[in-house]
């Protein structure tokens, strides 16, 4: 009889330390960053224990952009990313 094997337990310490940080900038505008050196900007829709799903405005692969198709939903696995940064959203008041 084959043993059954007890899933993972998904602890602080098997977490992207970008979890929490997407979950904080939900429903924000951010630009992150990733290891294969494309960034995305855009907003935080969705989190989960190993994705964020951001509505894209742009991607910039090498310094060019691609913008057709936009917005859409792009899911980015949270162990590939190298930052997230919150970007000013405030309105500026210009005299």
């Amino acid at each position: 009889m084959p043993k059954k094997i007890a899933p993972k337990k998904i602890t602080s310490k098997t977490l992207s330390p970008h979890y929490s940080k997407s979950v904080k900038y939900m429903k924000k505008f951010v630009k992150i960053k990733a290891k294969n050196g494309n960034i995305y900007t855009g907003t935080i829709v969705k989190v989960d224990k190993k994705r964020v799903y951001l509505k894209v405005n742009s991607v910039k692969h090498a310094g060019k952009v691609h913008t057709s198709f936009f917005p859409f939903i792009l899911p980015l696995v949270l162990f590939d990313l190298l930052a997230i940064v919150l970007l000013d959203t405030r309105r500026r008041i210009i005299f």
